[in-house]
């Protein structure tokens, strides 16, 4: 039966670069959906004229310059490029749906939502060799 979003046909899937030479178990980590994705070339939020649904913007970002913090924004597929963390993938649901989530510019904002701080510190001499503290 045929159904919008399925597998085969109009649905968001990143292909990690690494995907065709590494196992199968590790690709499925590394790969972010599928994700059924409407839309095409011609509709608001053009996402192109391909099954595989990953054309369009990746980052969106709807300032508000009024009250900075409430602009709002969208992000694929994650804040992190560690396959390992949590934010590797998951902002992409949101992004396939073309939903939008708070980004904060003031300090109290930012702070509210923190999970980790990091600090990067050129060693001196050294060229662009940093020194990572956590």
């Amino acid at each position: 039966m045929w159904r919008w979003g399925q597998e085969k046909y109009h649905h968001a899937l990143i292909r990690h670069p690494m995907a065709g030479i590494v196992p199968p178990d590790l690709r499925a980590t590394l790969n972010v959906g599928p994700y059924p994705r409407g839309g095409d070339g011609y509709t608001v939020s053009a996402t192109g004229n391909t099954n595989n649904q990953t054309s369009g913007g990746s980052l969106k970002i709807i300032a508000d310059a009024e009250n900075w913090d409430n602009s709002l924004g969208l992000n694929n597929p994650g804040q992190s490029g560690d396959p390992a963390s949590p934010h590797y993938r998951d902002l992409f649901e949101l992004w396939a749906r073309g939903q939008y989530f708070p980004i904060f510019f003031s300090r109290s904002k930012i702070e509210s939502v923190t999970e980790e701080k990091q600090m990067l510190v050129p060693k001196i001499g050294m060229g662009w060799d940093w020194d990572w503290r956590i």
